[in-house]
């Protein structure tokens, strides 16, 4: 029997990933979405219907199912976990979809600050929307194109950064990241294979310095 039941008593439970599969924590993130009034498929259809071409469906990765888009709640409470974070430590999602980590980050992390961006408007609205129903302090959720040569990424304890936008878009995050560990130490998780080649065959200041803590789908960089 999976380890793995969804209770509204502790909706992001700390788990070893072997103790279920990962298809069982989709199925309890779909739970856990409900729980908290998530409409993802509605509004996933509604930006698959406003996407004006290929290109901008990509950069949004539009037309994907949510459970195939976002990170499972058990996954980021445990990745968080392996990181020993501290009281006023800060970490920043990058491409960070509806918010889920928000809601990890608030439930278990209250004196740590979290900031989400996200380019697609929709999810970072409704991902607000359901945020404003449990009024987290330390948390928020901010609609922002991560490639734009305006945007700098800001100064923080982690990153996180999954597969997102184009190739150019995860390049040229790596870029700002690199600007940011010039000034700081900072970590960086990486999750997904696309941003991970990148890393491991582009970006030996993360990859060649401090030996890489690598899971099942994500990996843990340090600068």
């Amino acid at each position: 029997m999976s380890a793995l039941q969804f209770s509204i008593t502790d909706l992001f439970p700390l788990l070893d990933p072997a103790s279920h599969s990962y298809f069982e924590a989709q199925a309890h993130s779909d739970l856990v979405d409900t729980h908290l009034g998530f409409k993802l498929k509605s509004v996933e259809h509604s930006l698959q219907l406003k996407s004006q071409s290929d290109f901008e469906k990509k950069e949004k990765w539009v037309g994907l199912d949510p459970a195939a888009l976002l990170t499972p709640y058990t996954e980021l409470r445990y990745m968080l976990h392996l990181l020993k974070l501290k009281d006023g430590d800060s970490v920043i999602d990058l491409g960070a979809g509806y918010g889920r980590m928000a809601f990890v980050m608030g439930a278990h992390f209250p004196l740590i600050s979290f900031t989400g961006y996200e380019v697609a408007q929709e999810r970072v609205v409704e991902g607000n929307r359901v945020l404003a129903e449990y009024r987290y302090e330390n948390v928020k959720l901010i609609e922002q194109d991560l490639s734009a040569a305006t945007f700098s990424i800001p100064p923080a304890t982690v990153y996180f950064i999954y597969d997102f936008g184009t190739l150019n878009s995860v390049k040229k995050a790596l870029l700002d990241l690199q600007e940011v560990s010039m000034k700081q130490k900072i970590i960086l998780i990486g999750r997904g294979r696309r941003v991970r080649d990148q890393i491991e065959r582009k970006e030996p200041w993360l990859s060649e310095i401090v030996p890489a803590e690598h899971h099942g789908r994500f990996s843990i960089y340090r600068s």
